[in-house]
């Protein structure tokens, strides 16, 4: 009876072969060492290439509409206080304003415009500039909208509305709900 040979005997042999001819050949591409300045500009390429901006923003998955809700509906209770001059009710709430431009991280310049108004505004409060906080205060919202945005909208009857406050990972753009 003759024995059979396994299909994968001769790829084998034949890769056992290449290597015991490399082997015996000796090396084939000899270069040495490589020079001290390619090692260098190797080095610096990769730490280029590894610091570079990243393609894509790796925070949007709702924490930015998250925070204009909380501390967009915050400073929104505060246009109270605001409009009758109270800054000691503000003082102690100064803190949502320095936040509040956190929520437009994914655009640089309309960051920019509410950090400056907000800036201004903490600047005012705690200088006692009562009229620089009501026109601020006023450019604040005209300029991010957060009573179009945060505006309450009715809850229909028998159903129940899933938004950002009740949902893990909302990403829809506007906040309907004041909760959370």
């Amino acid at each position: 009876m003759a024995r059979r040979i396994s299909p994968l005997a001769y790829p084998l042999a034949l890769v056992a072969g290449a290597c015991a001819m490399r082997l015996a050949c000796g090396p084939a591409f000899s270069t040495g060492m490589a020079a001290r300045r390619e090692m260098l500009g190797a080095v610096a390429t990769g730490m280029v290439a590894l610091n570079g901006p990243l393609p894509a923003l790796a925070d949007w998955q709702g924490e930015p509409q998250r925070e204009r809700k909380k501390y967009g509906s915050q400073i929104l209770k505060l246009e109270g206080a605001v409009s009758k001059g109270d800054l000691e009710a503000l003082k102690p709430k100064l803190r949502k304003f320095e936040i509040l431009p956190a929520a437009y991280r994914n655009d640089a310049k309309m960051q920019a415009k509410v950090q400056d108004i907000t800036d201004k505004i903490i600047d005012a409060v705690q200088e006692g500039k009562k009229d620089v906080v009501k026109t601020e205060y006023d450019n604040l919202l005209k300029l991010t909208k957060l009573r179009d945005i945060l505006k309450k909208v009715p809850v229909p009857k028998g159903a129940r509305i899933v938004d950002l406050g009740s949902s893990g990972s909302g990403m829809s753009k506007f906040a309907l709900d004041e909760t959370a």
